[in-house]
């Protein structure tokens, strides 16, 4: 199997095997879609894909993401600023602690739902939760401030 380092990162395929060439066609936004590991030694790791929309927009959907140093504040945050800076596209999360995560804690999924607020994260979809920036017409703002209560991220009322 394949891996490189590229801007700092290594990366390489989660399932199957990918050459270096196909690897980097993927990480430049130009490839098929397929699910990546990576990993900055010492930081965080994580899996996630990259997609081109209909306007060519690089599109970034995170599976999995873990901060390996053992000053965990503000390194989660960091990985997202990075991610978002270095593919300049939406981030998408799918799943944050419901499959990935056993026994989820309610602070992992109050991380989440801070980075959306934020606007680090541009839809968070799970099996127990779904908020979305980008196509459903909420905004950050629109969260502040809303309950989380149980595996539910979001309440709304309206």
């Amino acid at each position: 199997m394949a891996e490189i380092e590229w801007k700092g990162v290594i990366w390489r395929a989660a399932y199957g095997s990918l050459s270096v060439k196909e690897l980097l066609t993927i990480l430049k936004g130009f490839g098929p879609m397929e699910i990546l590991e990576f990993e900055k030694p010492g930081c965080f790791r994580g899996q996630m894909s990259l997609s081109l929309s209909k306007e060519d927009v690089k599109e970034i959907t995170l599976y999995y993401l873990e901060v390996l140093s053992g000053e965990r504040e503000g390194q989660g945050r960091a990985a997202l600023q990075w991610l978002k800076k270095t593919f300049k596209g939406p981030l998408f999360v799918e799943d944050p602690g419901a499959i990935q995560i056993k026994n989820s804690a309610r602070e992992t999924q109050l991380f989440w739902l801070k980075m959306y607020r934020e606007g680090l994260v541009d839809a968070i979809n799970g099996e127990s939760n779904s908020l979305d920036l980008c196509g459903g017409g909420m905004k950050a703002r629109d969260v502040e401030g809303a309950p989380v209560s149980g595996s539910r991220v979001l309440e709304t009322e309206k």
